[in-house]
């Protein structure tokens, strides 16, 4: 009679055959210590404002803070990651058309990543019913999938589970995939045997995020200034832009994100050269001519980006954008 899986081992197995290239775990009591200075970081950041006008992350400090706030019960964290293109989005010349952040091309990556972390959890809760079947365990899990839109600490999580560390640039780079990734969770209300496994932090004396951010965006290493940011101004911020003019004149041809702060990381540099050979074809979300972007209708531009990531840039936030980027490439 072969020994029985452990959930982990079952997790890992099916995490791999999904597709997934790096997923780890970690059980909630044994990372408390260490989670809590993630939390207070967190804390001390909202605290001071540098959140901006993302209210939500306001409202959901506490459960950010207590995972069984989302999930009651829950002991575990099992991350996932998921690499998006590596490729530039958008013009290279600013007189040709804007930039757009990678991510942004495709299909919504919330939906994406959510189907296919249920499907591998639907996977994983047959694997272990065997087992019960078998009459080797106890069969009883409860879990919750969370991708980005729950109220999770996802790159702290993942950063526990030994999925990479938070670069200067605040956000998680895996030390081979580097930080054009997707991270998605899932919570669970079984222990998984597993204490945070947390990696070195390999950007050592390199500052070369923080020295090309256009906006200035970065207070220091690991302390990023919302209300400056590109990404922050195009993709969050609704109704007028509130940051000053030197900033807004420093957001370049970006209408929907930045990327600038991963463009220059070395670790991203060595992942778009391993991946050179790949398809770098430019979905249909996206449109990267000046002329057609000032022709289109408010209507057009809802019907294009519908159940895309884009989608979240409304009609009359997208013209914002496009008005400042047609301004800041001298075409306005």
């Amino acid at each position: 009679m072969p020994e029985p899986l452990s959930l982990n081992a079952i997790l890992e197995s099916a995490a791999a055959d999904a597709g997934f290239p790096a997923f780890g775990g970690v059980d909630i009591a044994r990372a408390q210590a260490d989670f809590l200075k993630h939390a207070d970081r967190y804390d001390a950041w909202i605290s001071r404002g540098m959140e901006g006008a993302m209210s939500y992350l306001q409202r959901g400090r506490d459960r950010r803070r207590d995972p069984a706030m989302v999930l009651p019960g829950a002991r575990s964290v099992f991350s996932v990651l998921m690499p998006y293109r590596k490729g530039p989005l958008g013009r290279a010349d600013s007189r040709e058309g804007p930039r757009y952040a990678r991510y942004l091309d495709g299909p919504d990556y919330h939906d994406v990543l959510s189907e296919k972390l249920e499907a591998m959890m639907k996977d994983v809760c047959a694997r272990w019913a065997d087992q019960v079947r078998a009459d080797l365990m106890p069969f009883s899990l409860r879990y919750k999938v969370c991708v980005d839109t729950s109220a999770v600490l996802e790159r702290s999580w993942a950063a526990l589970s030994g999925l990479g560390w938070i670069g200067k640039n605040t956000l998680l780079i895996h030390p081979r995939l580097g930080s054009y990734v997707f991270i998605g969770e899932v919570l669970l209300d079984q222990e998984l045997g597993l204490g945070p496994r947390p990696i070195a932090d390999y950007c050592g004396s390199c500052t070369r995020c923080l020295d090309s951010c256009p906006t200035k965006a970065f207070v220091a290493a690991h302390d990023l200034d919302s209300r400056k940011c590109i990404s922050y101004l195009t993709l969050e911020k609704r109704g007028e832009f509130e940051a000053p003019a030197e900033v807004l004149d420093q957001m370049g041809p970006w209408v929907a994100g930045c990327d600038v702060c991963q463009e220059v990381c070395p670790f991203n540099l060595r992942a778009v050269k391993a991946a050179s050979g790949e398809a770098a074809a430019q979905g249909a979300v996206v449109q990267d001519r000046w002329e057609d972007l000032m022709n289109e209708s408010l209507e057009a531009y809802a019907a294009r980006v519908k159940g895309s990531a884009l989608s979240r840039v409304k009609p009359e936030q997208f013209k914002r954008n496009l008005d400042q980027a047609l301004k800041n490439s001298n075409l306005s």
